[in-house]
């Protein structure tokens, strides 16, 4: 007993599994967890090692390498990557998709402790860190107010931060911008040398004074008690008093102390106004809507608690996610209402279109069930793959019910001419539907950004596609034969309609054209070839990337001044970025100046210091691009390599294919760094002049002025003084130096001895520092040089980067202009470049989809092969029916999208489709042939019989998927290329299969007979 049969034979049964299926659906609807993106982990990792006081050569030569060659030869390891800088390098190690991470971190660090004797002894123990995208912030908050922005800042630190992080599904909240308290003690340096005193004399003083230590026990008879020594300070008027050496001088003779701010390291600002930054980060796979949710209500709560505070929500994930979803949902439903209202022009029967409309609903609620039984999250890809389906789904149930309505029209009873389509197109069916899932099933064996996005967008397409046809076998046949007995047919009114007449007249023309074919078969082999001609020279002039870039509405700004450009300075540049984005419209501006957290740190920002600054920038009207064109426009000095604008956002989708996505990178090396970095000069004035490319500059810091003090060893030795004594006195005099913490209740302030007013780090007053009777100049001798201020090494060799973003043409032509300019740029002897980027990622992409297309079409073809038992006909219609995605290449073009993953995934499932329909079709030929029908008559009746099904399904799919190319809304830019491939390849499969596949048959099967 076949399924429909046993469907047909128990409908209540039937109905009562579809209502449990319903529920089923209900239920993991409401517990699918929601999030932009699915669960990627990238196989990278990331190695910070600090050694503090250190140049970037000496940590590129003592720290880095010996960390690279550690790690070398770890399984899997595609690319290794450092970038020292002073006191601290940090190492990245990219490996190849696929490899087992867990046991990649454990098998690292433990080369890492094997390594560790060879590091310095003042180099710390290496972090190992991993990435992830999901762990990226979920919320960026600005805290401002009338009050001190001190006391906004400890308010920010022990409540509101505090109470973020007991939200569950919150990792961590980084608080940025607050000022940190400082005990000041800023002393006179003549005052000083007439004493014969250092910086390091009173802070050693300081820290003697500041002692803390146990005061012991006191007994009395029976009992014991602790004494507690009152040798710490409790305020800082105790410090002025603390005895300098043994001539009766105090402090306060030589300085003051008193409570103040400590020099920042870090400015945040809203709208140009000081403020206190929150940046929230949740915990890998949580609910970014749901813990988002919860971040509002408690920010509603500290707002009607702290009402001097004033909140500010400069970024929010979840909004960017809610939106995009929320579009999808709006699309798959738009989508199924206009080929349902397709279905009902053509059908002219409300009830039978309202038996297939059903098809998708319960489809979806199926997929559902299915897709939480494999782990698949509601994202923007598992939701894409369902508004994909939505014209895919009622293909099957169009298919049976117009097979059903014809047996109907012939005079046979509902449930007869049921199982009767069902055992017709029964087997067809499953073997289009088949081939459609076997086009995505090899998916599995791409390895990637791509693969690991796309996995659930497969999922959901395969899970509903199986779904709908289970349905369209069980469900559907039960629907149609419950309708009422009085309709004797289905979709065969009595009186002719315009409608049925206009049907009428354009199967009449089908069928005349379908013999002008078949009298000219060489003529529509032609034709098919110039097709494809042109078809490939529209590939060839198509822009080539990853993934298509998804306008967040907002622009992230990355400033990034000389080295050694003060804090001042870089706030200054900050300002009029922040006055250029206003005159554009744009407000609730945000900009973090200076160093990063180490949250942000440890999410892939980079550490940053005085020189830089990173602006999270709203666009107005949420058109990030022409904010970006307005601020280049603005500031040409700052984008001539200072200033990089990044259109990607700040969610997860930024981070895996922002401006890393879009990136081309040039690694000039050479025999020295000084000469890599000449010509790397020269090869970024060059790429300056590329029309494609934007934000040129250089991918590491560049030289930047340092003052070498050596030491005059013969006089210190003469005069008994070390080294340490020596070095303690610069850093006393440079800067100041470290005298311990003033301890209160739940708080330590540090303490710092500085020169007062101007001489701090002032060289010439240092030199003048007296040093046992001797000053520090005679001591030793200053020089200014220029060095670099951070070292590159690739895959272990040193490298000058130069980085720019693909503004237009697509990443491959971008590389391909790229390579053409450096090969005829003339560079010194020694001088070797490499380019690399998003390029890279996108080759091995189409290599991997090649290796998909043809692992499908061999699994399509053993199919096909099976279903027509002959190795001839499935052939044909591998080699004919690719030419379906002609129409989707030709709509890419004109739409103007490029050729990216999401593209190929429409041309990939397009061309599924046309399998379908081309086994539906031939089937029904062989079928009329096996009656005794002669060859050219079972082509013309079998293509007037499939025309409407197949002219259906086309349309509903092309229906189902128009809101997708309109690309409204948040996310929709991903979707608008595999919409605009869908129908495009929609309209060149109809073709194909209408004529260019029969024909082909019919030369085929003609040559067959002659030669019988």
């Amino acid at each position: 007993m076949s399924l429909s049969s046993a469907a047909l034979r128990r409908p209540v049964a039937t109905i009562a599994a579809t209502l449990a299926v319903v529920l089923l659906g209900a239920v993991s609807l409401a517990q699918l967890p929601v999030s932009l993106l699915p669960d990627v982990t990238l196989p990278v990792l990331t190695i910070r090692t600090r050694y503090p006081g250190a140049a970037p050569a000496e940590v590129s030569r003592f720290v880095a390498q010996p960390i690279e060659e550690a790690i070398a030869a770890t399984p899997g390891l595609v690319e290794l990557r450092s970038a020292s800088r002073s006191g601290e390098v940090t190492t990245t190690a990219r490996f190849a998709w696929g490899t087992d991470m867990a046991a990649t971190v454990l098998a690292v660090r433990e080369r890492l402790d094997n390594a560790r004797g060879r590091l310095p002894e003042r180099a710390e123990r290496p972090t190992v860190l991993t990435s992830d995208p999901g762990e990226r912030p979920i919320a960026v908050l600005a805290l401002t107010g009338p009050g001190d922005l001190r006391a906004i800042a400890r308010t920010a630190e022990e409540v509101h931060a505090r109470r973020l992080e007991q939200l569950a599904g919150v990792a961590s909240v980084a608080v940025t911008g607050a000022p940190e308290d400082e005990v000041r003690v800023d002393v006179s340096p003549e005052r000083l040398r007439a004493l014969g005193l250092t910086p390091d004399d009173v802070a050693r003083a300081i820290r003697d004074a500041n002692a803390a230590s146990p005061g012991g026990t006191v007994r009395r008879g029976q009992f014991r008690f602790a004494v507690r020594a009152l040798t710490e300070f409790q305020s800082p008027g105790e410090i002025a008093e603390v005895p300098l050496g043994a001539g009766g001088a105090r402090l306060r003779d030589v300085g003051t102390a008193r409570l103040g701010l400590a020099d920042p390291v870090t400015l945040v600002r809203l709208d140009g106004r000081p403020a206190v930054g929150l940046v929230v980060y949740k915990d890998a796979g949580a609910n970014t809507v749901a813990v988002t949710r919860e971040i509002t209500a408690t920010l509603r709560q500290l707002e009607a608690e702290f009402p001097d505070v004033r909140l500010t929500l400069v970024a929010a994930q979840a909004a960017f996610v809610s939106d995009a979803l929320a579009n999808l949902v709006q699309e798959i439903v738009l989508g199924g209402a206009l080929s349902l209202l397709v279905i009902l022009l053509v059908l002219r029967d409300a009830r039978g279109a309202l038996a297939i409309g059903l098809i998708v609903p319960l489809s979806v609620l199926v997929a559902l069930v299915l897709l939480q039984w494999l782990g698949v999250s509601l994202n923007i890809l598992s939701l894409g793959g369902l508004a994909l389906g939505v014209g895919l789904l009622v293909d099957n149930a169009i298919v049976v019910t117009e097979a059903t309505a014809r047996h109907r029209a012939d005079g046979m009873a509902p449930l007869d001419a049921a199982l009767r389509a069902c055992r017709e197109v029964a087997a067809p069916l499953v073997a289009g539907t088949l081939t459609t899932i076997l086009v995505f099933g090899p998916i599995v064996f791409v390895e990637g950004l791509a693969a690991a996005l796309f996995r659930d967008l497969s999922l959901s397409v395969v899970t509903s596609l199986a779904a709908s046809l289970v349905l369209a076998l069980t469900v559907l046949p039960v629907l149609i034969t419950a309708r009422s007995a009085r309709r004797t047919t289905l979709g065969a009114p009595a009186s002719p309609t315009p409608l049925t007449r206009l049907g009428t007249r354009l199967a009449d023309w089908y069928e005349h054209g379908m013999a002008w074919c078949l009298a000219r078969p060489r003529a529509v082999a032609a034709a098919a070839v110039a097709a494809l001609l042109v078809t490939a020279l529209v590939v060839l002039r198509l822009p080539r990337e990853i993934l298509p870039a998804v306008n967040e509405g907002l622009v992230v700004a990355s400033l990034r001044l000389p080295e050694g450009t003060s804090l001042e300075e870089t706030t200054r540049q900050v300002a009029r970025l922040e006055a250029a984005a206003r005159d554009a419209g744009a407000a609730g501006l945000y900009a973090r100046v200076g160093a990063a957290s180490d949250e942000e740190v440890l999410a892939g920002v980079e550490p940053g210091g005085p020189n830089t600054a990173q602006l999270v920038l709203p666009a107005p009207r949420g058109d990030a691009a022409a904010l970006a064109a307005r601020l280049r426009a603005a500031l040409p000095d700052l984008v001539q390599g200072a200033l990089v604008l990044d259109l990607a956002g700040q969610s997860e989708f930024g981070a895996l294919i922002g401006r890393e996505g879009r990136l081309v990178r040039v690694e000039v090396g050479g025999p020295t760094l000084a000469d890599a970095a000449r010509a790397a000069d020269s090869v970024r004035a060059r790429l300056a002049a590329l029309p494609g490319l934007a934000d040129v500059r250089a991918g590491s810091a560049g030289a930047q002025p340092v003052v070498e003090v050596a030491l005059e060893r013969e006089r210190l030795a003469q005069r008994g003084i070390g080294t340490g004594t020596v070095a303690a006195a610069l850093a006393g005099g440079l800067g100041g130096t470290a005298a311990g913490d003033l301890r209160e209740t739940d708080r330590r302030t540090p303490i710092r001895v500085r020169y007062d007013g101007t001489a701090n780090e002032d060289l010439p007053a240092t030199l003048a520092t007296s040093v046992r009777g001797v000053s520090l100049g005679q001591l030793v001798r200053a020089e200014e040089r220029r060095v670099a201020s951070e070292v590159i090494r690739v895959d272990q060799r040193p490298v000058v980067p130069v980085e720019a973003t693909v503004r237009e043409g697509g990443t491959a032509r971008a590389a391909a202009e790229t390579r053409t300019l450096l090969e005829s740029l003339p560079l010194p002897a020694g001088i070797t470049w490499r380019v690399t980027g998003a390029d890279d990622e996108q080759r091995r992409l189409t290599r991997e989809f090649t290796l998909v297309a043809l692992l499908a079409v061999a699994l399509v073809y053993l199919v096909l092969a099976g279903e027509f038992a002959s190795f001839t006909t499935p052939l044909l219609v591998i080699l004919i029916v690719p030419l379906a995605a002609a129409g989707g290449l030709v709509a890419l073009w004109l739409t103007g999208q490029s050729l990216n993953a999401v593209s190929l995934i429409g041309l990939v499932i397009m061309v599924g489709i046309a399998d379908n329909d081309a086994v539906v079709k031939l089937d029904t030929i062989k079928r009329l042939r096996a009656e005794g029908v002669p060859l050219r008559e079972a082509i013309l009746r079998g293509g007037r019989l499939r025309l409407r099904a197949i002219a259906m399904t086309s349309v509903t799919t092309i229906t189902g998927v128009l809101p997708l190319v309109l690309g409204l809304g948040a996310g929709g830019e991903l979707y608008r290329p595999l919409a605009a491939s869908v129908i495009g390849g929609s309209v060149s499969a109809l073709l194909v299969t209408f004529f260019l596949l029969p024909t082909a048959y019919w030369v085929v099967e003609r040559r067959r007979e002659q030669g019988a």
